[in-house]
């Protein structure tokens, strides 16, 4: 149980976890469970182990909480007190005091560290290898990440880096719940926060002059979602509205857009001056002389789509000022004395007009003309080469006896060399590797190590194996030993394998002993650190003859 010096902020009973009844407890340092009847906690988690917390929305039945570990595991709570109220409200209260508590004890982990901790979880040689070697200290964790670089996602990653953008649905997702109070819930993460403000730059810079000087983070988001921007298809618009300037930078973003221009020739910006196109001449494509003085009344529909369409707008002027400025970069690097790249631009640009002019479904289909095969010899082509046939039809009658006569007395003069020949073992020995059964001999020496060691131990071979791979080939590139760290590195090095031989593969061998297995399959491993001794031993007699 809880210790005496331990300070419990909040306990709510019937609290079900894996389909037991318990007690949880909210102390000052940790969260945890107690089952019913017992006096032992069988869940305890420090808040510096919680990466994160998760509620149970408000349309499901059960009313359950989440947290979320640093190595990602996750425990869940459920409230199964019988009063619905009573659970939600303590569900509630561990969910503000876990939000209270969390930031002070949370740890800032490394995104590295993590993923190296999840390769480490995922690849089980690999973490025997860790532990042989920077557990013993043999490397450090830097050399032997340097190894294993290529693994992790992040170095994968950033070979090609590439910006994620806003997915144009995110506000869809955004779906307000009722809170059984007449009132409106939204559910806000700090992903979505993020959308926002990369989508709309004004209601971040609102949100740095208000937040939390003047308002709470609650009350900023609360007059977001009341307001006339995020709703624009209202037509009454309050003056008091916080964000009633917002739509009017929005527009001034717009007109220093169309002031400044853009440098394609293939994006029209006419349409950003939101006149309305559709009963003039030309239908929408052109606009003719407006008559003076003419005012034409809009519709509450008109107004609507005219906001709409105002924010489509916006939207595509933010990427086209981001485009804007990634296109400039491109051109200063293809220009060079003011003059244009031809081999580049007018390439780049071609292929743009050509994509923008034709349209696959709207031109001519093309029949495909198969080349068809021509054969003279139609035997010839079904059976191959026939050149040895049309030779023998060339040779006369005569020439073909004289060549019978010659193959004849080679083979009646034909002395075997007996002294070059197999001896009887060989050849004994050859006719059972062809003979029918070769195969299952074969297959029998693949799985002799199978057959001789249990699984245990063919599993530390493995391990073995991979830990002396990695440490020898720490060793041996530190050859030529030629400045003082790898002198350095070297002898320890040396200190490492000899470690290695002496502790981890003498273990090893006697744990052979112990199963009785006959035959020595740690030989080559042996012979390979003793080598590596060798080397180190002749390369340290040397240093100390030219001293």
């Amino acid at each position: 149980m809880a210790g005496s010096s331990e300070k419990v902020h909040f306990m709510a009973d019937k609290v079900r976890h894996k389909k037991r009844d318990g007690v949880l407890y909210l102390m000052s340092e940790r969260i945890a469970w107690c089952p019913q009847g017992k006096n032992h906690f069988e869940a305890s988690h420090q808040y510096a182990e919680i990466k994160c917390q998760k509620i149970s929305p408000e349309s499901k039945a059960k009313i359950q909480l989440q947290i979320v570990m640093l190595n990602g595991e996750s425990k869940t709570f459920h409230f199964a007190d019988t009063s619905q109220e009573k659970a939600k409200e303590q569900r509630n209260t561990i969910k503000d005091i876990l939000s209270e508590m969390l930031p002070r004890f949370r740890r800032k982990i490394d995104k590295d560290l993590e993923e190296k901790n999840k390769l480490l979880q995922q690849d089980p040689e690999l973490l025997q290898t860790y532990k042989d070697l920077v557990g013993s200290q043999a490397i450090t964790p830097e050399e032997f990440w340097a190894t294993h670089a290529e693994k992790l996602p992040s170095d994968k990653a950033s070979q090609s880096k590439q910006s994620v953008g806003v997915s144009a649905s995110f506000l869809a997702d955004v779906k307000p719940q009722s809170d059984g109070c007449n009132g409106l819930r939204y559910n806000l993460t700090a992903d979505r926060i993020e959308s926002i403000f990369r989508t709309y730059p004004a209601v971040k810079k609102k949100y740095l002059d208000k937040v939390p000087d003047k308002m709470t983070e609650k009350e900023f988001w609360t007059m977001f979602f009341q307001s006339h921007y995020f709703h624009r298809d209202r037509v009454n618009q309050n003056s008091k509205d916080l964000f009633s300037d917002c739509a009017k930078r929005d527009d001034q973003d717009i007109l220093s857009l169309l002031k400044l221009g853009v440098k394609d020739p293939l994006v029209n910006l006419l349409g950003l001056k939101y006149e309305d196109l559709s009963k003039d001449e030309g239908y929408g494509n052109s606009s003719g002389p407006a008559p003076q003085n003419a005012k034409v009344k809009q519709s509450s529909t008109q107004i609507m789509n005219k906001a709409i369409i105002k924010r489509f707008n916006h939207q595509s002027t933010m990427i086209l000022s981001t485009s804007a400025s990634s296109d400039d970069k491109a051109l200063n690097g293809n220009t060079e004395n003011g003059q244009e790249n031809d081999d580049g631009s007018v390439q780049a640009k071609k292929a743009r007009l050509i994509d923008s002019t034709l349209y696959d479904d709207l031109s001519a289909s093309k029949t495909a003309t198969d080349s068809s095969l021509n054969l003279q010899n139609s035997e010839r082509y079904s059976h191959g080469p026939t050149l040895l046939s049309e030779v023998h039809e060339e040779l006369e009658g005569r020439a073909i006896l004289d060549g019978l006569r010659v193959i004849s007395d080679q083979c009646a003069s034909y002395k075997p060399k007996l002294g070059l020949a197999l001896t009887s073992k060989n050849a004994s020995l050859a006719l059972s590797d062809l003979s029918a059964d070769a195969r299952s001999r074969a297959s029998i020496s693949d799985s002799f190590i199978d057959q001789i060691l249990p699984g245990n131990l063919r599993l530390d071979l493995q391990y073995l194996y991979a830990s002396a791979s990695e440490l020898l080939r720490h060793f041996w590139l530190c050859f030529p030993v030629n400045t003082p760290f790898l002198q350095e590195k070297v002898v320890r090095m040396n200190n490492s394998i000899h470690k290695f031989r002496d502790e981890r593969l003498a273990t090893f061998k006697h744990s052979l002993v112990q199963n009785r297995v006959e035959v020595n399959v740690a030989k080559h491993l042996e012979d390979m650190l003793n080598n590596a001794i060798n080397k180190f031993n002749s390369w340290q007699t040397r240093m100390t003859k030219k001293r």
